[in-house]
């Protein structure tokens, strides 16, 4: 019996739903008057949070987008029929066509497999659970302390007489972060009824302060103290050059490496960066200097060494002159006794 009734309920909703579409035509807004709009209510769900890439400046996100309209085509008395809603195939019914306007692969398209929910009263309830890639302004100015901004949008497409207005919007939030690295905070955008009627969230991301903060101060303070241990090294010791060198390199690699980590996307330069940079300049002048200094020491030693090795011969030429004028006399005294014998 319960199966038995089951079947003919879906033979009656089936027929139901044929009889109910049976003049309605999809290309017509669902208005009795040419003259009135379309109020649509909005509803925006962040289910999950996937990625934030801060070097492309993309917000990877789980977006559940809620629709709902009147559809004065779609209307009957529930009470005679017994049907108080019917779900019908998207292709079958007049839908609003709303974007997400920041999306980085452009306009997503309504797939008309889409299941609608039209009840007795004319409303018609669509919901589209899609991954979504949107646009963020990123700002890298107080890295690592940097804070950024992620716009998620949906807007109307482009009319001339606003046929199609936004009635309400509303958004909840039904992720829980598990991120290690950055903390969200959800604000309502200001709707925009000029030209393209526009509504949303804005999702500010802020790095967290931890561990990985140190490791990131770290790095520039050891490199300014090794710089100037360069400066401190007295060239006497042979290896000036070669640690100035070396510190210089080091400069050049961490440089380099937090460039990628932070891209090019920033609406401000970054300070850490611009420290970084002029790390990196310092270092090389101090290279540079060094270079200068030992060899001007090389120069000073190796006169020296020539001065003291001249100083010596000197003083052993002085030697053998006294020890020559000390030996005359006796050969003197000699020669004479010989020739007196």
């Amino acid at each position: 019996m319960l199966i038995g009734s089951t079947v003919s309920l879906k033979s009656t909703k089936k027929s139901f739903v044929n009889d109910l579409f049976k003049n309605y035509v999809k290309s017509e807004r669902p208005v009795t008057r040419d003259e009135d709009e379309v109020y649509v209510n909005i509803s925006l769900e962040i289910k999950n949070i996937i990625e934030f890439d801060i070097t492309k400046g993309i917000m990877t996100s789980n977006l559940l987008l809620g629709l709902s309209w009147y559809d004065v085509n779609l209307m009957w008395n529930s009470e005679n029929t017994n049907i108080s809603y019917v779900k019908v195939e998207l292709q079958k019914v007049w839908y609003p066509n709303v974007q997400i306007c920041n999306s980085v692969t452009g306009k997503f398209t309504f797939d008309g497999n889409w299941g609608v929910t039209i009840k007795s009263d004319g409303s018609v309830h669509l919901h589209i659970d899609q991954i979504f890639h949107t646009y963020c302004k990123v700002n890298v100015n107080k890295y690592p302390f940097d804070e950024h901004e992620c716009d998620i949008s949906v807007c109307f497409e482009h009319q001339m007489n606003l046929e199609v207005m936004l009635h309400d919007f509303m958004y909840r939030v039904t992720y829980k972060p598990i991120s290690n690295q950055w903390d969200y905070r959800y604000e309502y955008r200001e709707v925009e009824k000029e030209e393209i009627i526009t509504a949303g969230v804005i999702v500010y991301s802020k790095r967290k302060t931890s561990s990985v903060t140190v490791t990131k101060i770290i790095p520039p303070i050891m490199l300014t103290l090794l710089i100037l241990s360069v400066y401190v090294l007295p060239a006497s010791s042979g290896e000036k050059v070669s640690i100035a060198i070396t510190v210089f390199l080091a400069n050049i690699v961490f440089l380099s490496e937090t460039e990628k980590k932070l891209g090019n996307n920033s609406r401000e330069p970054s300070i850490y960066l611009i420290y970084l940079l002029i790390l990196t300049l310092v270092s090389g002048l101090s290279s540079i200097s060094s270079v200068i200094v030992c060899k001007l020491y090389a120069h000073e030693s190796s006169a020296s060494t020539i001065s003291e090795k001249g100083q010596e011969t000197n003083r052993s030429k002085t030697k053998i002159g006294i020890i020559g004028n000390a030996d005359e006399p006796i050969i003197e005294t000699k020669s004479k006794r010989r020739f007196r014998k």
